[in-house]
């Protein structure tokens, strides 16, 4: 789709501008002893965890009992909601896969054009998130707006107009997912909802950290963004993904969270493995071969080039265990074959 491939190339830029929110303001508040309390007492079935998009989304009865509430989001703005909200306008994938898997999809009424899990969100109304149009927004009548940035001043138009508007910058880690994915179930009245989906996604990550224990020197890897060399290094969500795997991700030598790097430094540092979320724009394994002095690459010498859908490595949600699942079996195929 033309959309999802223009999207998934401003992904680099994107996260810098979410990620610039969340540097030094406050975070979501409320959240983390909500998270850790959840974490601690894990559901059984954790190791079973998955978020199909192909499957009928189930929707749960709000929980009045908690409202009003109050929620904090990522710029230090608070919002006070009276009651569960009915009509929810999220213009974030990410989020909008979350609410879905919290029990909230009978309260969405609009998502972004990029928002394309699970399947009921294509029976919505869909607006641009990147150039938002605070009337045709404000027209279709919600009663909560969640946004991961602001492309200029939708949350402050939106509030001058009533409308409240949770910004929730990119997650920067696992935990940081966890954190606004319990947030979320405060405004929306799915609580306990959140605990429980949090807590089976933590014990399927712990899984896997486990199985990987006694790893000490993981295999070095390139991610690839796009086909200009913009990568995921510390302070990002994916680059968090690679740690919990104790992978060697060469970007973190850049210090930067979405750093752009040379072909020159990528062939210097060679990668054993080399991991492509940009098959939109037209990279494969074969493509990667044919890269001038990328020959001399170990990942490319032995065959350790793979491609992984973008969806569900760069959108902090409920399908990050299927984005670990699928990286650690790319990462160690003599243990996850």
């Amino acid at each position: 789709m033309r959309l999802r491939s223009l999207v998934a190339a401003l992904v680099a830029l994107v996260a810098l501008a979410a990620l610039a929110c969340n540097g030094d303001g406050p975070g979501p508040t409320a959240t983390p002893s909500a998270v850790e309390e959840a974490v601690a007492a894990p559901s059984p079935a954790a190791e079973a965890f998955s978020f199909d998009c192909a499957a009928p989304a189930e929707a749960v009865r709000p929980d009045v009992s908690g409202f009003p509430a109050e929620v904090t989001d990522s710029v230090g703005n608070t919002v006070t909601l009276e009651a569960p909200p009915e009509r929810i306008a999220s213009l974030s994938a990410g989020h909008t896969e979350i609410l879905y898997a919290i029990g909230a999809g009978d309260q969405m009424a609009v998502v972004d054009n990029a928002s394309d899990c699970p399947q009921a969100v294509n029976d919505l109304p869909k607006v641009d998130a990147f150039s938002p149009s605070v009337e045709a927004i404000a027209g279709l009548e919600p009663d909560l707006v969640i946004i991961f940035f602001d492309p200029g001043d939708l949350q402050s138009s939106l509030q001058d107009l009533g409308v409240p508007v949770l910004n929730l910058s990119a997650p920067e880690s696992v935990q940081g997912v966890y954190q606004q994915m319990v947030l979320l179930g405060m405004a929306t009245g799915h609580v306990d909802e959140a605990e429980e989906v949090a807590a089976r996604m933590e014990e399927a990550v712990g899984d896997i950290r486990s199985q990987l224990q006694d790893v000490t020197d993981g295999p070095s890897v390139f991610h690839e963004v796009d086909n200009t060399y913009f990568s995921a290094g510390p302070g990002s969500f994916v680059g968090d993904l690679y740690s919990i795997l104790r992978a060697e991700n060469i970007a973190e030598a850049t210090g930067g969270a979405y750093p752009q790097m040379s072909a020159e430094a990528i062939i210097e540092a060679d990668p054993e493995v080399i991991v492509l979320a940009d098959e939109f724009a037209g990279e494969s394994p074969d493509t990667v071969r044919a890269r001038p002095g990328w020959n001399s690459i170990s990942a490319v010498q032995n065959d350790r080039i793979y491609v992984i859908d973008p969806d569900i490595v760069s959108r902090p949600g409920p399908r990050l265990v299927e984005a670990l699942r699928t990286l650690v079996a790319y990462l160690y195929p003599e243990r996850f074959p």
